[in-house]
């Protein structure tokens, strides 16, 4: 990467940055171009060479989160998942899915806000579901039937993501990803229990 792709990077960076700070304190509404210049340290002029507007700082922010999350999530085997989960240990594809989340927790947890894109968390949705659904229908036949499909979908998704919102929502800043992902399966693994009850 030469000094100016760099420096292009950086100033991106700073004003991904700022529409952050601006959205946790005024909400992603009353977010102005000259508010994000102001918190990137940067001109306005500055802002107009990497950006048209703040809708198209918030869009490239949220690609970047979803690009990367799914640069994991696309790892996960879920045959091999349960079966980890069955020798009652932590499944490290999945770990490791968690680690990014963490790594971009303030991002996460602030555009799944009420302050945030509601979009967004339909995205992170459709990573899971366009990830897992394929490879889980190879596992069980049902998955393949269409109706079947759409609420497994929407129960899979809401449950993964609704786990995920809570521990960034925690007061609990100590919380680690082992923790999540033990929480996870310790969830799959009651369900479990209840359908051999």
């Amino acid at each position: 990467m030469s000094v100016h792709e760099t420096m292009n990077y950086e100033t991106k960076q700073a004003i991904k940055k700022a529409l952050l700070i601006q959205m946790e304190e005024v909400g992603f509404q009353r977010v102005t171009v000259k508010n994000l210049a102001l918190t990137a340290n940067i001109n306005r002029g500055t802002f107009y060479i990497h950006y048209q507007d703040k809708f198209e700082v918030m869009e490239d922010l949220q690609q970047e989160l979803l690009s990367g999350l799914e640069s994991y999530v696309k790892k996960v085997q879920p045959l091999e998942a349960f079966h980890t989960l069955q020798n009652g240990q932590l499944y490290q594809p999945f770990v490791v899915v968690i680690h990014f989340i963490k790594e971009h927790a303030t991002a996460f947890r602030v555009i799944l806000g009420e302050q945030g894109s509601p979009d967004f968390s339909k995205r992170m949705k459709k990573v899971f579901s366009d990830n897992l659904l394929e490879k889980l229908s190879l596992i069980q036949a049902e998955v393949l039937d269409p109706v079947f499909r759409q609420y497994f979908q929407a129960f899979l998704t809401s449950a993964i993501l609704g786990v995920i919102q809570e521990w960034l929502e925690s007061d609990d800043k100590d919380f680690n990803v082992e923790e999540l992902a033990t929480i996870h399966f310790r969830i799959l693994r009651f369900f479990r229990h209840l359908t051999s009850l």
